[in-house]
């Protein structure tokens, strides 16, 4: 995000949950910190190229009620406890809609007393740009429904291990 934007000029969506996974903290971090992995579960994913520990870069196609957004953007976890939580920090540009989209997004994992996972999540999105004109609601939906097919994917991935 650019220093000279002004965060009033971008609309804001928040995504909170948390998800109960059948595995241990350390088979879940495996998972989630595998680029090839991300490509694989990360709905519209075309490609998730692992930089550095901690820098991904990814390139996602959706299609957003009409509209089409080819996303071109890169990822930071910029804290983590292996495997307790991580912070991350990304932005991505639709060059069709001049959408910009930046998020900053956590995840807790915490072992429940039955042997599973809890995986907590919460994520604020800020977006301006063509996309803009679809509506906050409509673009909460998709969004939503991604995020949460994302975890639906990692759940019956890692379960299936």
């Amino acid at each position: 995000m650019s220093d000279t934007e002004n965060e009033d000029d971008r609309s804001k969506l928040e995504f909170v949950d948390t998800v109960s996974i059948e595995t241990d903290k350390d088979t879940l971090w495996e998972f989630i910190s595998d680029a090839e992995n991300l490509a694989e579960v990360v709905p519209g994913a075309q490609s998730v190229t692992k930089h550095t520990e901690r820098r991904y870069s990814l390139e996602i196609e959706r299609g957003i009620g009409h509209v089409s957004v080819s996303l071109d953007g890169e990822f930071e976890l910029v804290e983590m406890d292996e495997p307790d939580w991580i912070i991350a920090e990304g932005e991505a540009f639709d060059s069709t809609t001049a959408s910009t989209f930046d998020v900053l997004a956590a995840m807790e994992m915490a072992e429940t007393e039955d042997g599973a996972v809890d995986l907590s999540y919460s994520a604020q999105l800020f977006y301006t740009g063509g996309v803009a004109s679809l509506g906050a609601r409509l673009l909460k939906k998709f969004i939503e429904s991604d995020v949460n097919r994302y975890f639906e994917n990692v759940k019956e991935r890692v379960e299936a291990d």
